[in-house]
């Protein structure tokens, strides 16, 4: 009788569980069919992207001119994330604009249309406001349209585009951006960070900076690391190891110096760095 009993004790836990998940899915399901599906927030001198997006060489540290096209190339990953990417290499140019994106949709459906010129974009970027500095503006969220991305976690798949459609007025410049309303599933509650936006600026135009700063802004902790983890996360295609030990030194010193880290240091083939603590544990500052 008591095998029977707790036999019976245990299907009813497992019976609740399965209850429990059911009603957790419906939920879900009834959540996005009500039209309005809100990322989270963060402050207004923050921009907040998915850990898998900081943690993988989608966006790499590359110049522009050494951009190659892909075709379900799998790319490096932290563990826990597979990324499989096709089109035009991105970098951490395509990484700002698609950032200034977000932060403009944070506080609207997604799904909604935004609205912006390319003017505010370009001045958002450090960039000039001239015929060339538009195209590359185009050539960004073109890119960014015709890329298919398909990221695996323990929870979800997702498969799409990083924009979903645009529109642009060639009299005034101004564009219309839809971005894919099944990009919340990447913003799950520890599934992102926000960014100190005021530092990531002071870093423009250094694509290495940048995308450190993106990779350790996820880890309050971070733990040790290799120089090849390091390379290859940050898409590096520098085969001189002691080139790129240089280059990740002068790295670390310049987020040293606009007070993201506290200290860093390399030894042997190990990098490791301390943050500068957060002042606040608020959910917005996540």
């Amino acid at each position: 009788m008591e095998k029977i009993g707790k036999t019976a004790f245990l299907q009813n836990i497992s019976e609740r569980i399965a209850v429990s998940m059911e009603l957790a899915r419906q939920r879900e399901e009834e959540y996005y069919s009500s039209g309005f599906i809100q990322l989270p927030l963060w402050h207004d001198d923050k921009r907040g992207a998915p850990n898998s997006f900081l943690r993988s060489a989608l966006f790499a540290a590359i110049q522009s001119k050494d951009r190659v096209d892909m075709k379900k190339m799998q790319l490096f990953s932290q563990q826990g994330v597979t990324i499989t990417y096709t089109g035009q290499q991105l970098n951490q140019e395509d990484m700002t604009v698609w950032l200034i994106l977000i932060d403009l949709m944070k506080k609207d459906p997604l799904g909604n249309q935004c609205y912006f010129s390319a003017h505010s974009i370009l001045k958002h970027m450090g960039l000039g406001t001239g015929g060339s500095a538009h195209e590359r503006l185009s050539d960004c969220v073109l890119r960014m349209t015709a890329c298919a991305i398909v990221i695996k976690t323990d929870k979800y798949t997702y498969g799409g585009s990083l924009i979903h459609d645009f529109l642009i007025d060639e009299d005034t410049k101004r564009y219309k951006i839809t971005l894919n309303r099944h990009l919340i599933k990447l913003f799950g509650e520890n599934d992102w960070t926000a960014i100190n936006w005021e530092q990531r600026k002071q870093l423009r135009h250094k694509p290495l900076c940048l995308k450190l700063h993106d990779y350790y802004s996820s880890h309050e902790k971070p733990l040790p690391v290799s120089l090849e983890f390091l390379s290859n996360i940050t898409g590096s295609r520098n085969s001189q190891k002691a080139d790129f030990k240089r280059k990740v030194a002068k790295t670390l010193e310049e987020l040293v110096k606009i007070g993201f880290l506290k200290s860093h240091s390399i030894e042997g083939d190990m990098v490791k760095v301390e943050r500068v603590p957060k002042l606040t544990k608020s959910y917005l500052n996540h």
